[in-house]
């Protein structure tokens, strides 16, 4: 009876046509909407469209007709989104990102409003205590090196520069040492 009355309130096509279609309307309901449907030429036009275009819909996504892709659809779809993403490659949309960034983040600070500075001393902690493990790291390789350094002095000054083979050895092996270091590093910008 509720959906009666309020049809006597309602403009047609009534809402509850979706529902009645895909069986979501309780008994009560049903009864009330057909025998608004009886006299409303409105809600019953938007009823048999609502059926047909399910009909159709049906029809179009029947289960005998099987679509067959080509093999390198994949590789299409891939290829056409990678080239589609030209925004990426461009620095000026790098540049306009960073500013929509930083816009954001403004934003948020105004937005947190008097716990702002709250936030910013708990991303502050937590910048000094990563910071703290980096200078600890940093520290630790210093001293590995210093200790390896020390450690090759010594032992080049007892057993290299004894004889001029062994020094003549160990300038053809710091020359090459520094040629594949230099490659390395090129290698490594070049990408």
């Amino acid at each position: 009876m509720e959906l009666l009355e309020r049809n006597n309130k309602a403009v047609c096509p009534l809402p509850e046509i979706s529902a009645y279609v895909d069986g979501e309307l309780s008994a009560d309901d049903e009864i009330d909407l057909e025998f608004h449907l009886a006299g409303c030429g409105v809600c019953t036009n938007d009823l048999n469209l609502q059926k047909s275009f399910l009909n159709a819909l049906d029809s179009s996504l029947d289960e005998t007709e099987n679509i067959q892709l080509p093999k390198n659809f994949t590789k299409a779809v891939v290829a056409s989104a990678e080239t589609s993403v030209s925004g990426l490659r461009r620095p000026h949309e790098r540049r306009n990102a960073a500013i929509i960034c930083a816009a954001l983040m403004i934003f948020s600070f105004f937005a947190l409003g008097s716990n702002a500075d709250k936030t910013l001393a708990g991303m502050v902690a937590i910048f000094d205590k990563i910071l703290a493990v980096v200078v600890s790291l940093g520290h630790v390789v210093y001293d590995l090196a210093l200790g390896s350094a020390i450690v090759f002095r010594s032992l080049a000054s007892k057993f290299v520069f004894e004889s001029g083979a062994a020094v003549l050895f160990t300038l053809v092996l710091f020359v090459v040492s520094l040629y594949l270091v230099s490659r390395l590093l090129v290698r490594f910008h070049r990408t």
